[in-house]
């Protein structure tokens, strides 16, 4: 029997039009940062930029605290009996401002600076409205001067101009106590008289109102008791003990209180001496004045000695005292108040002042 064949039509699958078909997408592998995370990252970044500088400063500050400053002073100083202590140390104007306590005796401050560097220490600040305002006198010596540069005249008068409290002031008159001890002849030569100003009727100094009040009670003590005046500084001189050295010194306590509340005899006789530092611009402790003419420095003629107050005398003489062929001390006194008086580091030249 023949099987009858039946033309089968082949099923045809119709593929859809390219167009509709929707191509699968790889995933990435790599995950990109969001703008959040990156934000985030980059204040991590500064954050930790300030951190770092800070601690630099940080640093930095405490390097200088504690060996920079300390190897500065005790040069400037030159006195390794006195103590110190390094108070409050800040970052001011291109320097840094800190506190500066000398511990010998009677506790000092004072307001100092140092260069970044460490190279250039100021005990205390300068007041820059004196600046520009020095008269030819009072400027900088350029030359270094020699007898031959000094106006002679018959009875020479060497004033230093100091504060009580300045390490450098007590160095000065240190020094013309042990000069007037080696020669006494020289006292008649040689006075103290003190920087300061007289504001609403109370006296000012440049170290606050402590040194303002020795400097008063040295001036009535100079002016009403002048034959113990130089006992009673070389006493102070110690330690700073104003009350001690009033009793074991015989001042007249009473005659000394009348002086100093007296405006017509205390701040009268301190007033003479400021109006004669104002007329040469006279800042700075301590700074020599000759003959009431010319500033002048004691380092052109030795440093701060016994012999070169003598030979600033005598080179300002018409007529030579025989003691100006003798040569008096010329070793360094010590700075700041101390017991001894006297200084282990020899030949500095130390020609520090406090303004």
């Amino acid at each position: 029997m023949n099987r009858v064949k039946k033309n089968i039509k082949p099923t045809v699958r119709r593929s859809a039009p390219i167009e509709n078909i929707t191509p699968v997408e790889k995933k990435s592998t790599k995950q990109g940062f969001n703008k959040g995370t990156l934000f985030f990252m980059v204040i991590l970044v500064i954050l930790a930029g300030l951190l770092f500088r800070k601690l630099s400063q940080k640093n930095a500050l405490t390097n200088i605290k504690n060996n920079i400053i300390p190897t500065a002073v005790k040069k400037v100083i030159n006195n390794p009996a006195t103590k110190f202590e390094i108070g409050k140390i800040t970052d001011t104007n291109g320097v840094y401002e800190f506190e500066l306590i000398l511990k010998s005796g009677a506790d000092q401050k004072y307001n100092s600076y140092i260069t970044k560097d460490g190279k250039i220490l100021f005990v205390s600040g300068i007041k820059v409205d004196t600046l520009g305002k020095t008269t030819p006198a009072a400027q900088t010596q350029t030359k270094k001067l020699t007898c031959n540069d000094l106006t002679k005249v018959n009875n020479t008068k060497l004033t230093a101009f100091v504060v009580a409290d300045c390490p450098f002031g007590l160095q000065m008159q240190r020094v013309i106590k042990k000069t007037i001890d080696e020669q006494p002849a020289l006292s008649n030569n040689i006075d103290v008289k003190y920087i300061g100003a007289v504001e609403n009727g109370k006296i000012t100094s440049m170290h606050g109102d402590k040194e303002a009040q020795e400097n008063l009670r040295q001036i009535c003590i100079r002016d009403e008791q002048k034959e113990n005046y130089w006992e009673y500084v070389g006493c102070y001189m110690k330690e700073g003990k104003s009350e001690e050295c009033l009793s074991s010194t015989g001042i007249n306590t009473t005659q000394l209180k009348a002086c100093v509340d007296d405006k017509a005899r205390g701040l009268a006789f301190a007033q003479k001496d400021f109006d004669l530092a104002n007329k040469y611009q006279i800042g700075s402790s301590p700074t020599l004045l000759l003959n009431n003419k010319q500033v002048v420095s004691e380092f052109d003629f030795g440093g701060r000695i016994p012999n070169a107050m003598k030979e600033l005398v005598c080179c300002s003489s018409k007529e030579k005292g025989t003691y100006c062929s003798q040569d008096l001390s010329k070793t360094e006194v010590a700075t700041a108040y101390s017991v001894t008086g006297e200084s282990t580091n020899q030949g500095s030249g130390n020609a520090a002042n406090c303004n």
